[in-house]
């Protein structure tokens, strides 16, 4: 079933289950499993293969577009870009602090060494430990914040593109199981209405899942992941599939 757990009914939010009927149960449907005291048990059914193909064209056409994923993919690395600059700052401010807290030292340590101060003088042995705190602390935020960084990803046309030649061609594999994996890594969820079909995705899912297509998109700095959550990548009245017949 390709859109096994992530296929509901838009009405009542119920999964949608595979059934079967005939003669040797050669027919199959998607049906509704109504939570109790939303409506009748199974109200909502439609043929499978026609559900899938639905979906998997559309997606196909429609995601699976250079262009259009050019688009949706750009907000997110745009605010990416904008936290990577907050970062820079800050990695900025945190090297001054520890270059601020080196020189305290140096200046404390040549005057016990110049026989200006006594370092048995608790004072003296506190306030360096406190320098001492603050410089490696300040050293290992930045450095942590750094490799943050060199993890992240700008993702270019011809990645995208590659990508989404790729993606059809999973999309496409006779392997029901591995085609099922590539539809749920773009889509998380398809609500299925009475004369619609609207489908759902996380741009943020989307942008790891090109990223670990093995498309090698060059490396830059973009900053940390922003929030996940679930965005329809498809919005408008253009995300609505319509069954027929």
């Amino acid at each position: 079933m390709l859109l096994g757990g992530v296929a509901f009914c838009e009405d009542c939010g119920g999964a949608m289950t595979l059934r079967t009927s005939g003669k040797g149960k050669q027919y199959r449907f998607i049906r509704v499993v109504r939570p109790p005291g939303r409506g009748p048990p199974a109200a909502r059914t439609i043929p499978m293969e026609k559900l899938d193909e639905l979906v998997a064209s559309y997606v196909e056409q429609r995601l699976l577009n250079p262009a259009r994923l050019q688009e949706l993919l750009s907000g997110l690395l745009q605010r990416r870009a904008e936290q990577n600059d907050r970062e820079k700052n800050r990695i900025g401010h945190l090297r001054r602090r520890a270059a601020d807290a080196e020189r305290k030292l140096t200046r404390l340590y040549e005057a016990i060494e110049n026989g200006l101060a006594e370092l048995t003088d608790l004072t003296l042995k506190n306030r360096i430990a406190e320098l001492t705190r603050i410089r490696d602390a300040a050293k290992a935020d930045a450095e942590r914040s750094e490799t943050r960084k060199s993890q992240s990803v700008h993702i270019v046309p011809e990645a995208v593109a590659k990508f989404a030649e790729s993606a059809k061609q999973r999309l496409r594999d006779e392997n029901g199981s591995f085609r099922r994996h590539h539809l749920q890594t773009l889509v998380q969820r398809v609500d299925v209405g009475a004369d619609r079909i609207l489908i759902k995705g996380s741009k943020l899912s989307l942008c790891r899942t090109l990223v670990a297509s093995g498309e090698k998109p060059r490396v830059s700095t973009a900053g940390r992941d922003v929030r996940s959550s679930v965005l329809k990548w498809l919005p408008g009245p253009d995300s609505n599939q319509r069954p027929t017949g």
